[in-house]
């Protein structure tokens, strides 16, 4: 259907207000996709953020866990370089966490199902009442 088709009233106030609901809704839009552009930054910030901490944590995993671990105190004893660890761990996946929460904010709880019903032990593992 062209716009020569469609049917249009006569009637100047019914023109006037149609123009004005089109122009709403065109506003309306606008807003909206320079809401979505500016969603769609903030995601790939955030990603690029999760993406640099999900490195930094993987090189202090290595260095932590990896084939010179051993450096970093004796058996048992916390020495300042693990504390220091311990703490940019912590740091990293505190940062990871609230980068996840606001990328994805519908997702606040984890859906848990529900459990599965028990099944009953086999016949022959049922109660066996012993008569003395």
């Amino acid at each position: 259907m062209s716009s020569d088709d469609l049917p249009l009233p006569d009637d100047v106030d019914t023109l006037k207000s149609m123009l004005r609901a089109m122009a709403a809704k065109a506003a309306r839009t606008e807003a909206l996709e320079r809401e979505v552009e500016v969603l769609k930054a903030r995601h790939a910030d955030a990603e690029e953020r999760i993406k640099a901490l999900l490195q930094t944590l993987k090189s202090f995993d290595r260095a932590r866990f990896g084939r010179r671990s051993e450096k970093f105190g004796g058996e048992g004893q916390i020495g300042d370089a693990d504390a220091q660890q311990t703490f940019v761990f912590e740091e990293i996946e505190t940062g990871i966490a609230a980068l996840t929460a606001q990328v994805s904010p519908h997702r606040r709880g984890t859906a848990t199902r529900a459990p599965r019903p028990r099944k009953g032990f086999a016949p022959h593992l049922e109660r066996v009442e012993v008569v003395i």
